[in-house]
């Protein structure tokens, strides 16, 4: 007769197999309570006049950002003035938060990087820092 082991999702194994070390488990516990908890019962609620100042809804919650790209210049792998703004001195590109760019134009300048590297405008690393900043 053949025989077949049971698959291995329909075995059942209890998780503890030896419940007697978890018997004293409100010492465990204890261990790790807030030894101080004062601090968070008597906090001070916030002032109605630094609250005021803080969530007041005339101010924005942000500044737009001008964009280091001008309207009128290229992305482009032939513009190495324009790309190199975007490289580190190591010849690394630069991150997005970093260049303030767009996602869109992330992905363009990183694609021009690139380019650039594989026709040799641009090192892959420069150990000098003197790329062409303009």
């Amino acid at each position: 007769m053949n025989k077949m082991k049971p698959s291995f999702r329909n075995t059942y194994k209890p998780y503890f197999k030896n419940r007697s070390k978890f018997r004293n488990r409100s010492k465990f516990r204890n261990r790790f309570k807030f030894r101080n908890r004062s601090k968070f019962r008597n906090r001070s609620k916030p002032s109605f006049r630094n609250a005021s100042k803080r969530f007041s809804p005339n101010q924005q919650s942000f500044r737009k950002r001008l964009s280091p790209i001008q309207p009128g210049e290229e992305m482009d792998y032939k513009n190495i003035s324009l790309i190199s703004r975007f490289i580190s001195e190591q010849g690394k590109i630069l991150s997005r938060r970093r260049n303030r760019l767009t996602l869109k134009k992330q992905r363009l300048i990183a694609r021009a990087i690139k380019q650039a590297r594989i026709l040799s405008l641009i090192p892959f690393l420069s150990l000098n820092s003197k790329l062409i900043r303009a």
